[in-house]
């Protein structure tokens, strides 16, 4: 399979990587998670952990293992965080061989499963990795009653790197968004261009709730607030 981050991954950090947004988030997360957590262990996976943004606020209080499909966000990771465990795999399919307290997949990573049944999938196997007690923080992509097509407008500008981003997210088809990313970077004194589409899946509300209760898992909270702009749903494994 491609690596669709391949070149990505090289500037990720300084354009997606926004410091006090993801500390916002993995605040709220924590919170979220110790309100409904019933295992009493510290061991959290990362999913779609990409180059380990959110990792400096989940191991204040927790034992972090990361995943990614990606090897080079991966490989960023791994840099930044030596002493962290990482695995590199799908998360509708990858088997760690033991279990967490609490299991998260942020930043609507979650869409790049891209189909329902995947979706079903993964969420079932978010399920097999969490301890009884265990919670499933998840973040939608959108949501079908909520996504409109818009072309998302961004810079940046660095000391090493000047970045301007255009990335025109649309309607590709029932339930399958199309972002094409148009990038240019400068640094080292070029300017290069980068371009690709990526594909997305788009489930509604209702779907989500139906993998989590395929999975068994008990929804307790759907946050929306300004810590957490994406929502993110809340979900236990039983204890019994």
């Amino acid at each position: 399979m491609d690596d669709e981050f391949a070149d990505i991954a090289a500037y990720y950090d300084e354009l997606y990587v926004k410091p006090q947004q993801y500390e916002r988030e993995a605040a709220k997360a924590l919170t979220l998670i110790d309100s409904y957590k019933l295992s009493d262990g510290n061991a959290l996976l990362d999913i779609a952990c990409g180059t380990g943004g959110h990792i400096p606020y989940w191991r204040e209080q927790y034992t972090v293992t990361g995943l990614d499909l990606s090897p080079a966000m991966l490989n960023r990771a791994i840099l930044k965080f030596p002493d962290v465990e990482f695995h590199l795999g799908n998360m509708v399919d990858i088997v760690l061989g033991h279990n967490f307290d609490a299991v998260v997949c942020m930043y609507g990573s979650i869409g790049c499963v891209r189909t329902l049944n995947n979706l079903k999938k993964a969420v079932s196997n978010f399920a097999v990795h969490l301890k009884p007690g265990g919670i499933l923080c998840l973040t939608p992509w959108s949501t079908q009653e909520e996504f409109k097509p818009k072309i998302v407008v961004d810079a940046v500008k660095q000391p090493h790197v000047c970045i301007s981003r255009m990335e025109n997210v649309k309607f590709k088809a029932p339930g399958l968004i199309e972002v094409d990313f148009h990038h240019l970077v400068g640094r080292n004194g070029k300017v290069t261009y980068h371009t690709q589409s990526m594909e997305i899946g788009l489930f509604s509300r209702q779907q989500y709730l139906d993998a989590l209760g395929n999975a068994r898992l008990e929804l307790m909270e759907y946050y929306e607030g300004s810590d957490m702009p994406m929502g993110v749903f809340v979900a236990r494994k039983s204890a019994e």
